[in-house]
């Protein structure tokens, strides 16, 4: 029987602090290439439109102003580095209570080790039946930090949600090295699988001392 560490599966479930790790996860992913054209960058004459005084109208000094149509933008935005930042404690914080949101929802399952002989899909989902969780989405977290090839060959034939002729349900699985995971995967996925070594590893990066 394997005891857990309370500090990091039992950890108190704050929603404010896995919002924080998702919006800096999330940013990770943001491309910031959005981008407006400025004055010079717009097309047309650069020639002054109109005479500056005797019109009885407001001066013009180009058609290329904001005002006009196909004019340049006004504080739009440009290309920019879009990852925030958030302090190591609050993101760990927000990485255990994700993990303890898994454990209390009894979505966290401890396994001695999660190496394949061969690879195959057939071998996987032998080993999904035997635990009770074949059908559903998993997050692999191995120990090691080079994790089990034939798992991860295995897991990549699962690539996407299909429901098979036999009307049983196969999702895609994930693979990670307990040092990458991330608090998206862990609350996207149904399931976390964990072996012996990767709880170690957890308790010893994430436990408060």
């Amino acid at each position: 029987m394997l005891e857990l560490d309370r500090n990091v599966f039992a950890a108190n479930q704050r929603k404010d602090l896995i919002s924080r790790a998702l919006k800096y996860e999330s940013s990770w992913r943001a491309q910031g290439t959005e981008s407006t054209k400025n004055l010079g960058q717009v097309r047309g004459s650069t020639r002054k439109p109109f005479a500056q005084k005797g019109r009885g109208k407001a001066r013009v000094g180009t058609l290329r102003a904001p005002q006009f149509r196909g004019g340049y933008t006004v504080h739009g935005p440009r290309p920019h580095n879009k990852t925030i930042d958030i302090p190591k404690k609050v993101y760990d914080a927000g990485l255990r209570s994700a993990i303890s949101t898994k454990y209390a929802q009894d979505q966290v399952l401890v396994v001695d080790s999660l190496d394949l002989t061969h690879g195959t899909k057939s071998e996987l989902q032998e080993k999904l039946e035997k635990l009770l969780i074949k059908g559903k989405k998993i997050y692999f977290i191995c120990g090691d930090q080079e994790p089990n090839i034939n798992l991860i060959a295995a897991s990549e034939l699962f690539t996407k949600k299909r429901i098979r002729t036999d009307g049983e349900v196969e999702n895609p699985l994930l693979v990670s090295w307990v040092q990458h995971i991330s608090v998206i995967p862990i609350l996207d996925n149904e399931l976390l699988v964990l072996d012996k070594a990767a709880v170690e590893v957890l308790e010893e990066m994430y436990s408060i001392k």
